[in-house]
């Protein structure tokens, strides 16, 4: 046996072959923890990013419901405010008729009783007044 200084060179060629075979087998528990590391965090960016995309998806499809309820009231409201303005004018017209009948029912009839009354009121005027002159002509007489 081969000894250096007094020691066994086969004893410490053991012990380096025995740190070589550690040293290895932590390197390779080294390699896989990092490749369970890196498989854990793509596996994890994977689900997040489906997650996240399943989320914007979700948001679309409930964006376009709601667009399409605001262009089903914007077509709503555009008949109602025609309707509304329809109705308005139809209403302004018809108060307009209705005015204008009774004002010509009205009118024709203060129209009829205005002759007579006039007349009547002439008639009572002018033999008041013939009354009146026939007085004064026989206080100017006496």
């Amino acid at each position: 046996m081969n000894t250096v200084n007094g020691k066994l060179i086969n004893q410490e060629l053991n012990q380096l072959e025995e740190l070589t075979q550690k040293t290895e087998k932590i390197i390779r528990r080294c390699e896989n923890l990092e490749s369970q590391v890196s498989a854990i965090s793509r596996q994890d960016y994977t689900q997040y990013s489906q997650k996240v995309n399943q989320e914007v998806n979700t948001a679309k499809s409930y964006l376009q419901k709601l667009d399409k309820r605001i262009g089903f009231l914007e077509e709503v409201t555009s008949k109602q405010a025609k309707q509304l303005l329809v109705f308005k004018i139809s209403s302004v017209i018809g108060l307009v008729g209705l005015w204008f009948m009774f004002s010509m029912n009205n009118q024709s009839g203060y129209d009829k009783n205005q002759p007579q009354k006039h007349t009547e009121f002439t008639k009572l005027n002018l033999t008041s007044i013939q009354q009146h002159c026939t007085r004064n002509k026989n206080n100017f007489l006496v």
